[in-house]
This record gives C-alpha cells, sequence and structure tokens, in this order.
C-alpha cells in the first residue's frame, strides 16, 4: 500500500514525460480507489475520453519506465479535456433564473461577467481589502483579453440579459495574467463596486437564501467534502479527487492551451459540477462553510472541476472574505494550515514559484 508522500514523490517523477503524451490532460495524486481510502494513495492520470488499447498500453509502458521500479499503482481516469468554463454566446432570449437573475446587492454565487468581448460566469465570493469590498471571480470572466485595459463588470452577465446601459456593476481592478509560455497558477481577477452594491454573502438556493461564509481555509486534503454555487450548475456537492495536479486547460483564441500547477480535480457527487458559466464559482468546505478553492475549468459532462487552493488567491490579492456585521462587514477568519507531512492536502508554493505570481492592476478609466 502507498502512502501519499509516495506517491506525490512518484507523480513528480513522471509528470513532465506523461503530459507530454497528447492522450494526458492532468496528473495528480489521490486514493487508489475513492471507495475505499484504506487501500492507500495512488498517482492518477487523467485522459482523453477516447483511446485505442495500443495508446493506452504505451501510457502505461512510459509511466512505468518514467518511475523506474516504484511500486506507487497509477490509475487511469478517461476524464477529457478540461476547459475554461465561462459561457461566451450571448443567447437571443432571455430567460431570467435565481443563480442568473439582476441582484442587488450582489451576493456570491450568482451570475457576473463582462461586455466586450462578452463573458459570463459567477461572481465567486465577495471580499474585503481596507473596507473596500471587491467580487472575486476568474480573469477570463472579468478580464478584457488578459490585459490591463479597462472592462466594465456587468451583473447578472451578457448571456443572462446583463447590458452596459443597464446592468454595470462596477470594473475589473486587479487580475493575475495567464501566461502560455509559463507555468499558470490561477485564473484569477478581483472587481471593484461601491460597497452598497456588494453582499458579504452567499447564495445557497434556487429561491435566493444566503449563508455567511466565515472565512478560508489554507489548505484540505483529497477526500474533502465541499459544496459551491455555480451560475449554471446552481448549488452542488463535490469531494477533492486529486491534489497537488498539473493539468492542461484550454482557452482557446490566442491562449490556446495553458499548463497550471498545484491545483485540485473536484468531482460532482451527484452531477455536473462546473459547465459554462460557473468559471468563477467558489467551493466551501461542507463542513463549516470556509471557502477552499475558485473554479475555473471542468470536462465537458460537468462532472470534474478544476480549481485553484483559494489561500494562494487571497494572499496575492492581500484580501480576505467578507463577512457582514451590524452596520457593515469584516474581515474573515482563516483555517486548516497546511501540515508539511500530509502530501494528501494543497501545501503552499515555495518562495520561487510565489515571485512568479504577479498581480497588476486594471486600467481604472477608458483608453
Amino acid at each position: 500500500m502507498a502512502t501519499f508522500h509516495e506517491a506525490l514523490r512518484h507523480k513528480k517523477r513522471i509528470a513532465h514525460t506523461l503530459l507530454k503524451r497528447p492522450e494526458v490532460t492532468a496528473i495528480g495524486v489521490g486514493y487508489v480507489d475513492p471507495h475505499k481510502p484504506a487501500l492507500g494513495a495512488s498517482v492518477i492520470v487523467y485522459t482523453q475520453k477516447k483511446i485505442v488499447p495500443s495508446s493506452m498500453n504505451g501510457l502505461r509502458t512510459v509511466a512505468t519506465q518514467a518511475g523506474a521500479s516504484s511500486a506507487v499503482p497509477v490509475r487511469f481516469v478517461a476524464s477529457g479535456t478540461f476547459k475554461c468554463h465561462a459561457l461566451l454566446t450571448h443567447p437571443k432570449i432571455f430567460k431570467p433564473a435565481t443563480f442568473r437573475s439582476r441582484i442587488r446587492p450582489v451576493p456570491g454565487g450568482v451570475s457576473i461577467g463582462k461586455a466586450n468581448p462578452a463573458a459570463t460566469g459567477t461572481a465567486g465570493l465577495i471580499v474585503t481589502k481596507n473596507n473596500q469590498l471587491y467580487v472575486l471571480s476568474n480573469n477570463h470572466v472579468l478580464i478584457k483579453d488578459n490585459s490591463p485595459l479597462y472592462s466594465a463588470t456587468l451583473q447578472p452577465g451578457p448571456a443572462d440579459g446583463g447590458t452596459l446601459a443597464s446592468d454595470q456593476l462596477g470594473r475589473a481592478y486587479q487580475f493575475v495574467p495567464l501566461q502560455n509560455n509559463a507555468v499558470n497558477y490561477q485564473d484569477s481577477a478581483i472587481a471593484v463596486a461601491s460597497n452598497h452594491l456588494l453582499n458579504p454573502r452567499y447564495q445557497v438556493t434556487s429561491s435566493g437564501s444566503l449563508i455567511t461564509v466565515p472565512g478560508h481555509v489554507l489548505s484540505y486534503s483529497v477526500g474533502a467534502q465541499l459544496v459551491k454555487s455555480g451560475r449554471t450548475t446552481g448549488f452542488v456537492r463535490g469531494t477533492v479527487e486529486a491534489n497537488h495536479v498539473d493539468v492542461r486547460v484550454s482557452y482557446g483564441g490566442r491562449l490556446g492551451t495553458l499548463l497550471f500547477r498545484n491545483q485540485s480535480v473536484i468531482r460532482g457527487n451527484n452531477g455536473p459540477v462546473s459547465l459554462p458559466g460557473d468559471s468563477g464559482s467558489v467551493w466551501l468546505r461542507a463542513s463549516d462553510r470556509y471557502a477552499a478553492a475558485l473554479n475555473f475549468a471542468g470536462t465537458p459532462d460537468g462532472l470534474r472541476s478544476i480549481s485553484n487552493p483559494i489561500a494562494l488567491i487571497m494572499s496575492t490579492y492581500g484580501i480576505r472574505v467578507a463577512v457582514p456585521v451590524a452596520g457593515g462587514f469584516k474581515a474573515g477568519g482563516v483555517r486548516g494550515a497546511a501540515v508539511p507531512r500530509d502530501a494528501s492536502a494543497v501545501q503552499p508554493l515555495s518562495q520561487i514559484q510565489k515571485k512568479r505570481v504577479r498581480a497588476q492592476f486594471v486600467r481604472s478609466a477608458k483608453a
């Protein structure tokens, strides 16, 4: 039986070689059998849906050769390609629904987007810094062309009928650029709006019920139970299937396919959890509602979410979860520090890796 420490070491040995194969979309560590955790850990290799037997045999051979004589099991999962999950189309027929309608003040978990080029995703969380409220979502939901160009923020997003004339909430404020020639660690951005337009709460039901998110966690383990609200799938439940994931995510256009590291794969417990329009939704720990991860991509069937561990995002912008109090709001708490010896859990980036993650400001006015 392999430990997570052994599985992580083995994953690091074989990841570079396997990710060169076009059949492989991601590689991380998880249980050898999710239904039987006592059987120990394994490397999980995510692949395209349809692979001919000869190619699969080739993958197994590569995994064996690259890993020398390691006894760590390697589990192959036919997930399909991971794609960013903003909704780019603008339907001609607008049908309001609770997670997709115009809401003021705006809580986490509802439709948001930008007008040009049109993209619709989810307002993941309402966060705070220096007594100002912001909306946390993804770069590809809020930012214009992955650049510091001015971009208006709409709620609801364009796919749900949002227009510049009637539904501008605020503007994009800060983001981490996506890089197609280097490793990425997050797809994130924050938008700024007047405090009275934002509600430091989180929507969880189709009838509009709200909860308080008390803060965020610094780490979580494989097997952790999570919940989230997204513009498309609504309120869903999932399980952390893999951590320490290296993944290739398809963005299309000029960005193409980007490499991310230190990600989590979260599998839906009862159906899809990440479909177009769910980009930017934030996973909460089911036990205490603390924020855990930021969803930005998924498989075509929506059954698996690729998410950024949220601790890095919060430290990148110097933000905290906004928590309502009488007459206003305060900064939320922090829980769940990473245990260095627990290789099943999300670990902080090294100092060298952190230096590669730089947030940029967006222009405050149109050029």
